[in-house]
């Protein structure tokens, strides 16, 4: 009778030589005389992985892990293939015990916060992928996993800011840049989601995703610069949407003040019609009547009454719930169009920066240009209070 120690060496000499099918029997006949080789159990599991039987992988990493064997590497190698099996719950479990240990292993924590991420709690599954990130520094894969987290939980800012770390820390991570690339673009960063096309287009030219990409966003950046009111002059304001659909009208000029260590004074020009108010900040370049627009402040003269009338002049409409096409009020058309023609963004675009403002963030980046909800005096110095709108100016 062959002694269990060599019916197991034997086993593992086959795997080893690609014969997958001897390999797994011998180790099935080792099991059957010592089931309490919990290294044995691992490397039938491993096999049974190899192979794609999630089934019969499952059932023997549970006894590998029953018995001890390779603590970590059981853990790991179970919930993988328990996630495989649609098991998420279960394998969230056995990472939280294997997360238990002290010091824990990286490589725990960053499946524990995918398999949470996969369960969709993303607020949990981002902790966990922080402390992941932080117990492994050059693990770019637990960064992106982070940065996934934060996009699901809505925060746009904290995803870019780990879409970046996984790139630095595997500047050859091409999911990441493509990620990354993404995320800038939906913040109206086109050409610092080209750099990042470029980044990936240099190391594999062939990249097919990545050069369809670039060429959407060279057009989509030559688009908005060629809408954006930020950065033109009064001449192509007169010609906007903005200014000849609601039939805004030039007023007085009124100089601003220069700020402490600069020259000429910028100038700030006032364009009214009925409900509204727009003041145009210009940089002192040209002289009268030249400059560039730096900043672009929308007023409601009547915030109430705008909110009350039907908008017939802007002709905005919007996705109901329901997908029927619906009107908005005139404060909600005035609003989006100006953030449109400010920015150069699409209209769904600022539909969705307005919507940020009016829950209560404190302001929003696109384009290089920042957003926020502000109030300007009452026009001329009249009685009436602030004017209350949207300031919308080049970010510095």
């Amino acid at each position: 009778m062959t002694p269990p120690e060599a019916l197991r060496a034997r086993a593992l000499d086959l795997l080893s030589r690609g014969d997958m099918a001897g390999g797994i029997a011998g180790l099935e006949a080792h099991l059957a005389a010592a089931p309490d080789d919990a290294g044995a159990w691992l490397s039938l599991g491993a096999a049974h992985t190899a192979e794609g039987r999630w089934d019969e992988a499952a059932r023997a990493l549970a006894r590998a892990v029953e018995r001890g064997g390779g603590e970590v590497e059981a853990r790991l190698a179970y919930a993988r293939a328990l996630v495989r099996l649609g098991r998420l719950d279960e394998a969230a479990a056995e990472l939280r015990r294997g997360a238990s240990l002290d010091p824990p292993d990286p490589r725990v924590l960053r499946e524990l916060g995918i398999v949470l991420y996969d369960k969709r709690l993303h607020d949990e599954a981002a902790r966990w992928l922080a402390r992941a990130c932080e117990a492994a520094p050059e693990d770019g894969r637990a960064a992106f996993a982070l940065g996934l987290a934060h996009e699901a939980r809505r925060d746009i800012a904290a995803a870019i800011a780990a879409y970046r770390e996984a790139v630095r820390r595997a500047p050859a991570f091409t999911d990441a840049r493509l990620t990354l690339a993404d995320a800038l673009a939906s913040t109206g960063e086109h050409e610092q989601a080209l750099g990042e096309l470029e980044a990936v287009l240099a190391r594999e030219r062939s990249h097919e995703k990545a050069a369809q990409n670039r060429e959407v966003l060279r057009r989509a950046l030559a688009e908005m610069r060629a809408r954006r009111l930020l950065g033109k002059t009064e001449r192509e304001l007169a010609r906007s949407a903005l200014v000849v659909e609601a039939q805004l009208r030039r007023r007085e000029q009124a100089p601003a003040e220069a700020a402490p260590g600069e020259g000429a004074a910028r100038r700030v020009v006032r364009y009214t019609a009925p409900l509204l108010e727009l003041h145009v900040t210009l940089d002192a370049a040209g002289g009268p009547g030249g400059g560039a627009i730096e900043a672009l402040h929308l007023a409601l003269t009547d915030p109430d009454r705008a909110a009350r009338s039907e908008d017939d002049v802007f002709k905005v409409t919007v996705i109901a719930e329901d997908g029927r096409q619906a009107p908005v009020d005139y404060a909600t058309g005035a609003s989006l169009t100006f953030l449109r023609e400010a920015l150069g963004c699409p209209m769904t675009q600022a539909s969705a920066l307005y919507a940020s403002l009016l829950q209560g963030a404190p302001s929003v980046d696109w384009g290089g240009a920042t957003a926020r909800l502000a109030s300007v005096p009452g026009a001329a110095g009249e009685p009436g209070g602030e004017r209350h709108g949207i300031l919308v100016s080049r970010r510095g």
